[in-house]
């Protein structure tokens, strides 16, 4: 039987043209579909052009459009495509991964380096990955690229040109595009639901990141908690750790302030791979002692959606991912 998808379009690289300063969005779902027409061969396809945006301006509030749409589309598809622009394609598909609750049908995000109407645009490649991950069956949101299918936890861009622009971390890629078999090999059993779809829409989008630099005043982190942030990541050296008593510009009497405050803490680490490990040196054991939570080995995409949720929802930061 035909399977249906849904394509839902957002805008980004894949559909833009050069507006005479620079790339703009203005390709509609439609036209990106008529582009590759393999696509009709494969489903039976129904278009939603939900904005037509760069990325860039994207805000959490466009993460709950795009989550209701799939949500109040949910029953009718077998499946769901998402085109959207690369720059924080990653922090969506962390969104959605967390937003869209034990969804047993794919979500699957895409875009390109290239706009579709370029030659040698990678944006047919993305799709048709997209869409072979769609009818697969496979439950749960992913992030197709360049032949790689990653969780939408787990992505995160790593080139601003080139192809290969997205790379799984802290986690093996859900899958492989054959593009001559026509499928996807899949790395994983597939991992079923636990339990009935249950959209999370609730966000608080008071969350920012700050980047230590050695010499990084602690007044930052106290402007950020005066300016009314109620989650904030600090991106840490090494294993993870902030500078404590020994240091001229010890951070752990803000910390206290904060957490006094009512904000919650996450320590990331700024290294890409291997996560958080906050109890191996004393500099991470010491904030935790006064109140950061670790980040484990959660990108930043995934610990801000994460953040949101917790805060929308009000309840307490969850670790482990929930």
């Amino acid at each position: 039987m035909e399977k249906k998808i849904c394509f839902i379009a957002t805008g980004g690289t894949i559909a833009s043209s050069d507006s005479g300063n620079g790339l703009m969005p203005s390709m509609g779902a439609e036209g990106l579909i008529a582009s590759v027409p393999e696509l009709g061969k494969l489903c039976s396809i129904d278009f939603v052009q939900l904005m037509q945006l760069d990325s860039s301006n994207l805000t959490p509030a466009h993460w709950q459009k795009i989550a209701g749409a799939v949500a109040d589309r949910y029953a009718d598809y077998d499946g769901f495509v998402i085109s959207h622009g690369t720059d924080t394609m990653a922090y969506t598909a962390a969104a959605l991964y967390y937003m869209l609750e034990n969804t047993a049908k794919p979500v699957v995000l895409t875009g390109s380096q290239l706009p579709m109407e370029n030659p040698g645009t990678d944006a047919r490649g993305n799709l048709l990955t997209a869409f072979h991950a769609a009818v697969s069956g496979r439950g749960g949101v992913f992030l197709a690229f360049d032949g790689h299918v990653i969780h939408g936890d787990s992505a995160k861009k790593m080139c601003s040109k080139d192809f290969h622009a997205f790379y799984s971390i802290n986690r093996p890629e859900a899958g492989v595009f054959d593009a001559v078999e026509g499928s996807i090999s899949w790395n994983q059993p597939e991992e079923r639901p636990s339990g009935e779809f249950s959209p999370r829409l609730q966000l608080d989008d008071r969350v920012m990141v700050l980047k230590l630099l050695p010499g990084t005043s602690p007044e930052l982190l106290r402007l950020a908690v005066d300016a009314g942030y109620r989650g904030i990541i600090i991106e840490s050296f090494g294993a993870g750790g902030v500078p404590t008593d020994e240091s001229p510009l010890s951070l752990l009497p803000v910390i206290d302030y904060a957490v006094q405050k009512g904000v919650v803490l996450v320590c990331t680490t700024q290294c890409v791979y291997d996560g958080a490990h906050l109890d191996t040196y004393e500099v991470g054991v010491r904030a935790m002692q006064h109140g950061v939570i670790s980040g484990g080995s959660a990108t930043v995409e995934a610990l801000a959606a994460r953040l949101m949720l917790a805060l929308g929802e009000g309840r307490g930061f969850d670790r482990s991912g929930s």
